[in-house]
């Protein structure tokens, strides 16, 4: 008997009310293409692809989950996360806190990441002028891939961020309404950013017309002069600038962004950091593929 997805768009009962990490987004509804015809697709493996998104619930700053916990963030019945979970403590990539009865990420899950990590030369390559670039702008500079609807840090240099800013390798940040995102965004095929509004569409609703009028104001700007400024709208004081990065055949699309905390930084980011960015980005294209 085919296994019928949950709803994608609005939350679950489960999620309504729940605080999110600022860094999360939701999970297997992010995926935007697991429908329906998923749920009639031999090849597609539903345990594999629950578990993998159970443990994607686990990010920086949340701390331990207990059951209850993941299946409000993920959507799935509570037996299924019971067996997920079990499965996962097992293998080794879970482990349960004895006091609470919680789960927390243990060490094997580092060898999931750790080859990926290891083998993306621009982080090595970009690394030392991305921390010059953070201690200059007092702020952030973090290099990003896609996932799903969003931005995950792949790599980040950083210099005292508000406690509530404190993103990690690995954090997610909404495509949208970042200059991560917009920047990617800008250095997509007109079929492929038609693809992704269609996506943005069913997951915004409402919301999308004036979040589209903002995207797309952004890849004018990026057009106009190789980046993006977006201020405020992720977070309150927050703003950056961000700029895509092509490989050298064209295949794989990244971007970076320069974060600042400091009040009245706009003149300085698209004066000084956005052309800095952009200089950046045409070194690490080459490394790239």
């Amino acid at each position: 008997m085919p296994i019928t997805p949950r709803p994608r768009g609005r939350p679950a009962k489960a999620d309504q009310g729940k605080t999110r990490s600022r860094s999360a987004v939701p999970l297997l509804r992010d995926l935007g293409d697991v429908g329906a015809a998923y749920a009639r697709d031999r090849k597609f493996v539903w345990a594999l692809a629950r578990g993998l998104e159970l443990l994607r619930a686990f990010v920086p700053g949340r701390g331990a989950l207990g059951n209850s916990d993941l299946a409000a963030l993920t959507g799935l019945p509570k037996p299924t996360v019971s067996r997920l979970t079990y499965t996962l403590t097992e293998l080794g990539y879970l482990t349960q806190v004895t006091r609470t009865g919680k789960y927390e990420p243990a060490p094997p899950l580092l060898a999931l990441g750790h080859p990926v990590l290891g083998a993306r030369p621009e982080r090595l390559a970009v690394r030392n002028a991305m921390r010059e670039l953070a201690e200059i702008a007092h702020g952030q500079v973090a290099l990003a891939a896609p996932d799903g609807l969003a931005m995950m840090y792949v790599e980040r240099a950083v210099t005292a961020p508000p406690e509530d800013m404190r993103l990690e390798i690995g954090s997610r940040v909404e495509m949208v309404r970042s200059s991560l995102g917009r920047a990617w965004l800008a250095a997509l095929s007109e079929t492929a950013r038609a693809e992704a509004y269609a996506r943005f569409e069913q997951r915004y609703r409402n919301d999308w017309p004036a979040l589209r009028a903002r995207v797309e104001d952004g890849i004018a700007q990026v057009r106009a002069r190789g980046f993006c400024l977006v201020d405020g709208e992720w977070a309150r004081g927050v703003r950056a600038v961000g700029v895509p990065i092509r490989s050298r055949d064209g295949t794989r699309i990244l971007a970076m962004n320069c974060t600042s905390y400091e009040a009245g930084a706009v003149q300085r980011l698209e004066r000084e950091f956005g052309p800095k960015l952009v200089e950046l980005a045409k070194r690490v294209g080459p490394l790239i593929g």
